[in-house]
């Protein structure tokens, strides 16, 4: 039922690339925060991409939770207006994944930052020549995220229908 939610969520998490594109992104975006020489390319793209994975299974509960939740809440509220229920449910739905694969985007990015930095400490050879001509990156550096993602994360944008009504009033929609 929640197939078409994870299919738009992970859309948008691609942002028009391909799964394999999105690890190879996290891979250089660990690299290059990391100091790390870019020979990690080779290897690092797959161990991101399986870190994706594994965490992208639990997707679907998330998403399923989020849109029964919100179709219970709107139909509290309006207990006739099934198509609006519908609605608020993929609304939440999609919001929520999208929250979700957000934070899981930063999860797998700090992993593999991380995964690198504690090679780096092991192999000292395994550290860089200058990535830019114009900055070395340190290898404290904090990984950047994509400003979707970011935003996302940040709880960005209004709830989605009507604005929340107080809840004390003790008044209740007609039937």
């Amino acid at each position: 039922m929640w197939d078409d939610s994870v299919e738009r969520v992970l859309r948008w998490l691609l942002r028009g690339g391909t799964w394999e594109g999105l690890a190879n992104e996290l891979a250089w975006k660990a690299v290059h925060a990391t100091g790390a020489s870019v020979a990690c390319l080779e290897w690092l793209p797959g161990v991101v991409g399986d870190a994706l994975w594994e965490r992208i299974e639990e997707l679907e509960s998330v998403i399923a939770s989020a849109g029964t939740a919100a179709r219970a809440e709107h139909l509290r509220e309006w207990p006739n207006d099934a198509n609006g229920a519908e609605t608020a449910a993929e609304v939440a739905a999609d919001e929520e994944g999208a929250r979700h694969v957000s934070a899981m985007y930063q999860e797998v990015l700090v992993w593999a930052s991380e995964l690198l930095g504690g090679r780096l400490e092991q192999e000292p050879g395994l550290r860089g020549a200058r990535l830019s001509p114009f900055r070395v990156p340190a290898a404290t550096e904090e990984p950047e995220l994509p400003a979707v993602v970011a935003e996302r994360l940040a709880g960005g944008g209004p709830r989605y229908g009507w604005p929340r009504r107080r809840r004390d009033d003790g008044r209740r929609r007609a039937a």
